[in-house]
């Protein structure tokens, strides 16, 4: 183990500077979230991005109790730390790729592919998590210990390491080259394509961050290793909702500047940051009445997805069979 003779100060000035990143991380997932509710374009991505906000909360709230506090304080900050760490690393990711399978066409092969990665990410999540409880429950011995700064600490073995380590590389792999194949074999529209490079932007960052964090464990840099752990949940909370957050800032920038040019409204460029709009066809139905044999027309206007019918006239003219047949006959 390499000691760099960091002291609790220090911990506590940089853990403050990685906190106001993460403040800035869930004030992004709240704006995100109440803004898709309020335009009514909730999906499964914002749910996974929903359930990374509440694990980010709550590993905040686990590195200050561990930091600031003694036993048993302490071991209670440390453990919620500890287990929701990686909750919201892989829930992030299950943000991304969802958030990639919306924006492909429900028609496309590659859809239900992504669907089968996020599975897989799902496994790998819930085997992590697993072998780690087993790692922290089955000795607690390590409990007694005073490895950070006068508290207990139980760094990860070399074999979790790597386990985490592989996983953490494939998956980012994944999450960088989805976007590549998409911009390259896939034609979208223009607003989708920034949506995909953004995309690539994020999961570049949380590899970046995800690599130093590694390295800092395999080094045994224990000091340090939790604030590698705080950037990482901070960049990949801020990166997992800037998306919404920039695409929100771009189109009401172009709304209050009429000199730059308006974008087509195409149905299918769809950044999810604009209310649905409901598709609107006329169609003539037939209504037969019940107590005769008279029967009326009515011009009727139908949604798009034909859930619901509204009627946009209230007129509606009614004939007898005898002055239908009058009508046919040519004078």
């Amino acid at each position: 183990m390499i000691d760099l003779n960091v002291s609790p100060a220090m911990v506590v000035k940089a853990r403050a500077g990685t906190t106001v990143l993460e403040v800035i991380g869930l004030l992004l997932a709240v704006f995100r979230l109440s803004f898709r509710y309020r335009i009514r374009r909730l999906w499964w991505e914002d749910a996974w991005a929903c359930a990374a906000f509440v694990f980010a909360t709550t590993y905040l709230m686990g590195t200050w109790l561990d930091l600031l506090y003694r036993k048993p304080t302490s071991m209670v900050g440390l453990w919620m730390y500890v287990f929701s760490f990686n909750s919201v690393i892989w829930f992030v990711r299950h943000s991304t790729l969802l958030l990639v399978a919306r924006i492909i066409y429900p028609s496309l092969k590659l859809r239900r592919m992504v669907y089968g990665i996020a599975s897989v990410f799902f496994l790998s999540y819930i085997s992590f998590m697993a072998a780690k409880l087993w790692y922290y429950c089955h000795d607690l011995s390590w409990m007694n210990n005073t490895l950070y700064f006068g508290n207990a600490l139980l760094p990860l073995s070399t074999n979790l390491i790597i386990f985490e380590l592989t996983t953490d590389f494939i998956t980012d792999a994944i999450l960088i080259s989805l976007p590549i194949k998409l911009l390259w074999s896939v034609k979208l529209p223009t607003r989708q394509r920034r949506m995909i490079v953004l995309i690539f932007a994020s999961g570049i960052t949380v590899t970046l961050a995800a690599t130093c964090r590694a390295t800092c464990q395999i080094l045994e840099l224990n000091s340090i290793v939790s604030l590698m752990m705080d950037a990482e949940v901070a960049f990949s909370s801020i990166m997992c909702n800037l998306l919404v957050f920039v695409m929100f800032l771009y189109r009401y920038g172009r709304s209050i500047c009429p000199s730059l040019p308006a974008e087509p409204d195409d149905d299918d460029d769809d950044d999810y940051t604009t209310p649905v709009r409901s598709h609107r066809s006329t169609q003539f139905l037939t209504t037969i009445e019940a107590g005769g044999s008279d029967y009326s027309e009515n011009v009727t206007s139908t949604r798009g997805d034909g859930c619901s019918s509204y009627p946009t006239s209230g007129t509606s003219s009614t004939h007898s069979p005898l002055e239908q047949q009058s009508e046919k006959t040519p004078s």
